[in-house]
């Protein structure tokens, strides 16, 4: 990890003030708070329970995972080896949402491949040291538009997995005074019960519909449960 944050993070972009990552064991060693200590980097922790996002970052890390897999098949121990390549990859090829590639959102144009250079695309056929320069330069100056245009499409791409996930969702009307169970690991989110306990846990009473989606609940017994909880962790109680 050290030879990572050498490679991709200081040499790319300096030293950086602060680090945070998440609660991962691969950052609790001695070598890597030293190396932290050398640059005069702080090290923060990330919060543990975080709310809800649009699951960016899992699916930006769910598809680096899955090209370290694809590399390394059985040669687990040299994953850091082939982070840079995977990222490169990741870095270069265009996305569904943009059209685009983060590199060239980036920085206005297409990273050059080996392949180009090899089947002589028309970059490398008319470059010149010369005007290469001032060509990057005009690049830059319209990269503005680029990136509109691409905020455009991610919009109409957004709106069209709307319609499509609308379309196949099935409504649960909750009221109040009905019976519902709730999901038994929003509730005990440490996983001390363990694997085998029961999904679901309850029955529980819809006190009071705060907005819809959102209920406050109690007991059987009159005991009211802290805090609101939304219709994803709740199902209905037929008894």
């Amino acid at each position: 990890m050290e030879s990572f944050v050498w490679k991709s993070i200081i040499c790319r972009f300096g030293v950086p003030r602060t680090i945070i990552s998440d609660n991962g064991k691969q950052f609790e060693c001695q070598a890597f708070c030293d190396f932290f200590q050398e640059w005069r980097i702080k090290y923060r922790l990330a919060s543990v329970a975080y709310p809800k996002s649009n699951g960016q970052a899992e699916v930006i890390n769910r598809e680096i995972i899955s090209g370290l897999k694809k590399r390394l098949e059985d040669s687990k121990g040299r994953r850091k080896e082939e982070l840079t390549s995977v990222l490169w990859a990741y870095k270069t090829t265009p996305r569904t949402t943009t059209g685009e590639s983060p590199y060239n959102l980036c920085f206005g144009a297409e990273a050059m491949i080996p392949v180009e250079i090899g089947v002589q695309s028309p970059r490398v056929v008319h470059f010149t040291e010369e005007n290469n320069e001032e060509r990057l330069r005009c690049l830059l100056d319209l990269v503005g538009a680029l990136r509109d245009k691409a905020a455009v499409r991610v919009a109409a791409y957004q709106q069209r997995v709307s319609r499509y996930y609308n379309r196949r969702v099935n409504p649960r009307p909750l009221r109040q005074g009905d019976l519902v169970l709730r999901k038994s690991a929003i509730a005990d989110p440490t996983g001390i019960r363990g694997k085998l306990a029961p999904t679901w846990e309850g029955p529980y009473k819809i006190k009071r519909v705060l907005r819809p989606g959102t209920f406050k609940l109690e007991t059987l017994g009159g005991r009211k449960i802290a805090r609101a909880w939304n219709a994803e962790h709740l199902r209905k109680y037929y008894q």
